[in-house]
Formats: C-alpha cells, sequence, structure tokens
C-alpha cells in the first residue's frame, strides 16, 4: 500500500480523532456510473453514496478492533472501489491481525443483514439475485429508500465475499496466509495465497469482461499484484 502515499487526498472530518478522508481516485466511482446520471441523477447519487459508505464503514470495522487491541490508528482512507485503515504500529498478535482484518468483511455482513430484513428478507440465490421485496411498513411507501436499501444490500453482500477471497491485497488473502503461516513457513504460505490470487484475478476479469468494467480492472489488478509476489525471492517476502 506503499503506492497510497503518493495520491492527493482531502480530510473530510474526524472520528473519533482519526482522520477520515478520501483521495482522488475516488473520482472512478462517479465516472464509472456515469451512465446512470442520464438515465436518473437519483439512482446515480444513491448509487455513490452507497460505495463511498459502505467502504467506509468496512474500515472502520477494521479501526474499531484494532483500538480494542491498542493499536493506535493514524487514518481511514476511501478510495476508488477501496479503502484502507493505517495502523501506527503491527497488531500484538497474528490472532489479534486476523480479528482485525476479519472485522471489515464482518462489518459489511451486518451492514447487508440489516437491510435485508428492512427489504422483508427476500430470498437470494447463490448467484446474488433476489427474490420478491417485500420492506418493512414504514419503508413501503418510499420508492427511493427501498432502492437505497437494495442496493447497500447488494453492495455489501458483494464486498464481504469478495474480501474473503484468498488473493492479495484482500483481507482474506492476508487472513489466510496468517493461518497458513501457522502451519507452514511463512513464505511458502506466501506463495500459496498469490497462486489464488492469479487466479482469482483472472477468473474476476474474465467475469468483469461480460458483466463489469470495474470488476473487469479489480480483477486484473489483482491478478498483478499476486503474479508480483510470485516473481519475488521467498526471503524477502514478507506482506
Amino acid at each position: 500500500m506503499n503506492f497510497l502515499s503518493d495520491m492527493p487526498r482531502l480530510e473530510l472530518f474526524r472520528l473519533a480523532g482519526i482522520p477520515i478522508k478520501i483521495d482522488i481516485t475516488f473520482i472512478l466511482v462517479p465516472i464509472f456510473l456515469f451512465a446512470l446520471l442520464q438515465q436518473s441523477p437519483s439512482t446515480f447519487t444513491i448509487l455513490v453514496i452507497g460505495v463511498f459508505l459502505s467502504v467506509l464503514l468496512h474500515e472502520i470495522g477494521h479501526a474499531m478492533i484494532a483500538r480494542l487491541f491498542r493499536v493506535p490508528v493514524g487514518e481511514i482512507l476511501v478510495g476508488g472501489f477501496y479503502g484502507y485503515t493505517r495502523m501506527v504500529r503491527a497488531p500484538p498478535s497474528t490472532a489479534a491481525n486476523v480479528l482485525i482484518l476479519f472485522a471489515g468483511p464482518l462489518t459489511n455482513g451486518l451492514i447487508f443483514l440489516l437491510c435485508w430484513y428492512v427489504l422483508g428478507q427476500p430470498e437470494v440465490s447463490f448467484t446474488g439475485q433476489f427474490g420478491p421485496i417485500d420492506p418493512l411498513p414504514w419503508l413501503s411507501d418510499n420508492p427511493w429508500g427501498i432502492y437505497a436499501a437494495f442496493m447497500l444490500t447488494r453492495i455489501n453482500l458483494a464486498m464481504l465475499i469478495f474480501n474473503l477471497l484468498p488473493a492479495f491485497p484482500l483481507d482474506g488473502g492476508r487472513i489466510y496466509r496468517d493461518m497458513l503461516g501457522a502451519v507452514m513457513p511463512r513464505g511458502l504460505a506466501i506463495r500459496a495465497i498469490a497462486i489464488l490470487g492469479v487466479g482469482i484475478g483472472l477468473w474476476s476479469a474474465f467475469v468483469g469482461f461480460k458483466i463489469s468494467l470495474v470488476l473487469l480492472l479489480i480483477g486484473a489488478q489483482i491478478a498483478i499484484i499476486n503474479w508480483a509476489i510470485l516473481k519475488q525471492p521467498v526471503d524477502a517476502e514478507d506482506r
């Protein structure tokens, strides 16, 4: 994540003393969703805000658990379809690190469950398709509220699943690296995750080529990052 230090950024506010910042790459979100602006400005606005809030809350989840382990948090950064929580020092143990990493996807899972409940607990298929929606009475007469809840449900379900995949630099890649590192040399654990990461990145890019430019670019980046890790000497891998 060292490349992030060179990105222009703006501090939006502070939460419990932690600077909440947004960097210039967030402009990619409205750019990729620009087609929706011409169709429906309200839909466009809801999606941009939904992506921002989902990423921000994911990172706040990391920060809250980090503080429980007395790990200071320097800042939370929200970028284009990604976020980053900068911890001032390393967690006190591998178990603490795993819990901190898992807190982000868990937060998305809780948001998904809350929105899913508000929508009337619709059936969700394995492919992420939703059945008929029967929202709670206080929301039933608010079409934009229903749409916002629906999109937050989908976004957070996708973030929950995607972030737990075994690939760098996703939370899942680092979680499984630490877990594997407890039973095998750390270098081999890193290479095992990187091999999976290349495959996951290529698969995501292939699927994205058919359905989503965002997924295509994210998948390509994941494949490139994990391939670069594989090319490093084992004794130089410390991620």
